[in-house]
């Protein structure tokens, strides 16, 4: 044997980044600690967005647990390639209740400290304490109007964070109605790491599901109304509140339906559901309100559920839905159905107000790093 046969061979640099870029993010976190030269490299933007690329078809679910009793919630995600796993906020050191997700960061409110919010990476478990969204303490004749509507946007291209909070504003014992209604909102944005306080009109409500679901597209937010006719927008770079109108084959069939708001791939989409139908529309053009049908998908072989099925993630290949006590799985290339995670005892507590569109990431969130 040639002695020289025994010797470790190196691997070009490329083909090493490109090899690494396609393993979980649990698995980087441990490589890190390989040597200095992959922990340069592991934590250089172009490999953060590489990696991003080649994993953002396999997004999941995360899920909050309702024992309130804890100091801090466990997070359960599943995915659809590597299962279920734990995690934990620990690192927070605060109990925080999760409010909004987007792209492998969450956006968290102190349960303790009113008007305190995070964002964090609960992968890397890095995190950003936000200013307080008000100074003044909270009294019976200004209430936390703030809380009603959160947000939370993260650009993969320029790493910007954006967390949108907004609420209907009212005097201690009255109730604006019609158009005396005023939408008050405060943006966040990591370049100025500042608040920004505007107002607006407004006389839709928001549902707990709608509130729970807010979409980050196009710097812009975006929520479903309770009226189910239009999605409202908040645009991030004019403040400024629009709407987009659903589809007319959906506004024509909107008897005995239901609706929710989901991403798809980086795109607003609107998935309605019957008894036995789910059919799922992605905009196309939001200046001309152009949408698209993109998948329909036949219900019966889950009938027992599918009046109390919530859609809570998806990708072109998979959607994740949720019931009281269960998550469940369909592949749409496949057409099969698939239950990957589920809860035991007397749990009642809907996983579907519990549960958020999540995708592992090694997205920063710290302020050095997102270079604000």
């Amino acid at each position: 044997m040639n002695p020289r046969d025994s010797h470790p061979v190196s691997l070009p640099i490329d083909l090493t980044i490109q090899i690494l870029a396609r393993l979980p993010t649990k698995s980087l976190l441990r490589f890190r600690s390989v040597c200095k030269l992959w922990r340069e490299v592991l934590s250089q933007k172009q490999f953060v967005d590489l990696h991003f690329a080649l994993s953002s078809r396999t997004r999941g679910v995360a899920i909050e647990s309702p024992d309130h009793a804890a100091s801090t919630p466990d997070l359960v995600c599943v995915d659809p390639i590597l299962g279920v796993s734990a995690f934990s906020l620990d690192f927070l050191d605060d109990r925080v209740k999760i409010r909004a997700s987007c792209n492998g960061l969450l956006c968290c409110s102190s349960v303790r400290s009113r008007g305190v919010y995070y964002v964090c990476n609960p992968m890397t478990r890095e995190f950003r304490v936000l200013p307080r969204t008000r100074e003044r303490p909270f009294t019976r004749s200004e209430p936390e109007y703030e809380a009603t509507l959160v947000g939370l946007g993260f650009d993969p291209a320029t790493w910007r964070i954006h967390v949108a909070i907004a609420g209907f504003h009212r005097s201690f014992g009255r109730w604006p109605r019609g158009g005396d209604r005023r939408l008050v909102c405060k943006v966040f944005d990591a370049a100025t790491g500042a608040w920004t306080r505007f107002a607006a009109s407004m006389c839709d409500e928001f549902t707990c599901m709608n509130r729970n679901q807010s979409v980050y597209a196009g710097c812009s937010m975006n929520w479903l109304t309770h009226c189910c006719r239009y999605v409202s927008v908040l645009d991030l770079e004019n403040m400024l509140w629009g709407k987009i109108t659903l589809p007319d084959e959906v506004l024509a069939t909107r008897q005995g339906t239901r609706f929710y708001l989901l991403e798809l791939e980086g795109s607003v989409s609107v998935v309605q559901m019957s008894r036995f139908w789910m059919s799922t529309w992605v905009l196309k053009d939001r200046a001309k309100e152009e949408w698209a049908l993109v998948d329909r998908v036949n219900l019966r072989c889950i009938d027992g559920y599918a009046a109390s099925v919530f859609p809570i993630s998806q990708t072109k290949d998979v959607v994740f839905m949720a019931t009281q006590k269960k998550i469940l799985m369909h592949d749409r290339n496949s057409r099969v159905w698939k239950e990957v995670y589920g809860v035991e005892g007397n749990f009642t507590y809907p996983l579907w107000f519990s549960a958020f569109a999540f995708g592992s990431t090694l997205f920063p969130c710290r302020q050095g790093a997102l270079g604000s």
